[in-house]
């Protein structure tokens, strides 16, 4: 099924403009974002994602406002979108296996437990993991494994569109390998990913589009070797700012 995700006239405020009647449609395809305020990448992802309120505008998944989505009546919007924090994300007085269930019961209370599990056992094995990090707190594993455990706690609910931000900070090569697998699956499986990355530029590499923010405003779209290699000044500044110094 297609999916959509429109961003109409946002506008959304914090000290400097993160948004500012920001406007784009996205499709069943690998999204990058580029930001001359890379500080304010994560609260770009959120606005769009719905986490965070504009100020104006609207952000519309298949025509539904996701503002609203946290309303019981909209919690079919909420389940359709996943997000893969920076860091953090996982709840330090639960186990690594109730930190998984967490978004699994809340939008599918109706499976059953052993469906959940074998969902969850499935994925650790797709990352490598072992079951037995299950009974574990979130503090007593390695922080790249915590990443890897931010991914399938998204992917578990299957949503229609997923935002990751920085998704390679805190990974080690193995688990690199494991997210762009995955990334690359779900694509296929026509899932709107949408991404920043400050520490490495392949994904940007990998993504059918790359959008230019600049002030707030969509300055340039495109392929990454396109606007790196461009004429227009801003786009291959930037990058060259951000992955080259």
């Amino acid at each position: 099924m297609m999916q959509k995700l429109e961003a109409h006239n946002v506008f959304y405020k914090k000290e400097k403009f993160i948004l500012n009647d920001f406007s784009f449609s996205f499709e069943n395809k690998l999204y990058g974002i580029i930001s001359d305020q890379p500080e304010e990448n994560s609260g770009v992802l959120k606005v769009f994602a719905g986490l965070l309120d504009p100020e104006r505008g609207n952000i519309l998944l298949n025509g539904r406002n996701v503002f609203t989505s946290f309303q019981k009546n909209e919690r079919a919007v909420r389940k359709q979108i996943g997000f893969v924090f920076q860091r953090g994300g996982l709840l330090s007085n639960l186990n690594v296996l109730e930190n998984l269930l967490v978004p699994y019961d809340f939008h599918f209370p109706d499976l059953s437990h052993e469906e959940k599990m074998e969902k969850i056992v499935s994925h650790l094995k797709f990352f490598n993991l072992d079951e037995n990090i299950l009974s574990e707190r979130p503090a007593k594993v390695s922080i790249s494994i915590r990443k890897a455990l931010l991914f399938i706690r998204t992917y578990l609910t299957e949503p229609n569109v997923i935002f990751y931000d920085d998704p390679y900070m805190n990974c080690t090569q193995h688990v690199k390998k494991s997210i762009i697998e995955m990334i690359f699956k779900l694509k296929e499986e026509h899932v709107i990913q949408i991404f920043s990355e400050s520490i490495d530029c392949s994904l940007y590499e990998l993504a059918d589009n790359v959008l230019i923010i600049k002030d707030g405003g969509l300055h340039a779209s495109g392929s990454f070797s396109e606007l790196k290699n461009s004429n227009a000044g801003f786009a291959p500044c930037l990058i060259s700012h951000l992955f080259e110094e």
